[in-house]
């Protein structure tokens, strides 16, 4: 009898949480401009399971920091933070109506299934809103699956960050030009639809 080990666990029931999901939306013209307007990326794109680890192991982590995921599309980067580390608390913000739903369904599914993971108040929170113009809740660490951002929205999201001073670490997938933190290193990722490189900074 072969046992499996943590990462066949975690991917064979994320896999099944995630089944009925769609991550590509077909988007109405009317509904391509107001997104266009607001500065928001509506194409579809995610971290694979080994990758998000790599992220975590780039990362610094202690138990009180607030990890925040701009763009959480389907949630699958910040379910999987939620269920492999400490933090207290966890938040995805995701300016498509559809993706958010769907990752809220997910999200339902895993507290009937797997409801001590949210022992001791910790918090994975999903809100539906454009990022930029968000309440980002005194986050401590940053990512971004930011591959298709305009120049303009990577300006912004340099900038909003150094209006927060509680922000110590920032991953992304294209460097943010404004930021004022050290880029401290680059490495590559795997995603959906092929390899990336991620750029981690921090102060």
């Amino acid at each position: 009898m072969t046992l499996m080990n943590d990462d066949e666990l975690y991917q064979g029931y994320l896999a099944k949480v995630y089944q009925h999901t769609q991550g590509y939306q077909s988007y109405s013209l009317p509904q391509q401009a107001r997104y266009s307007k607001t500065n928001v990326c509506i194409t579809y794109g995610e971290l694979l399971y080994f990758s998000v680890k790599k992220i975590l192991q780039a990362l610094i982590l202690r138990p009180e920091d607030i990890f925040l995921d701009l763009g959480s599309g389907l949630g699958k980067c910040a379910l999987q933070v939620f269920m492999q580390t400490d933090l207290n608390k966890v938040i995805g913000i995701e300016a498509s109506s559809a993706l958010h739903e769907q990752a809220q369904i997910v999200q339902l599914q895993v507290v009937a299934d797997l409801p001590f993971f949210w022992e001791q108040d910790r918090e994975l929170i999903f809100v539906r809103d454009n990022f930029l113009e968000a309440n980002w809740q005194d986050a401590t660490i940053i990512y971004t699956c930011s591959t298709c951002f305009t120049q303009e929205l990577l300006m912004a999201i340099g900038d909003k960050i150094n209006q927060q001073p509680s922000v110590k670490q920032v991953l992304s997938l294209r460097p943010l030009p404004t930021l004022q933190m050290r880029l401290k290193k680059v490495f590559v990722v795997e995603c959906s639809w092929d390899s990336a490189l991620c750029f981690y900074y921090s102060v």
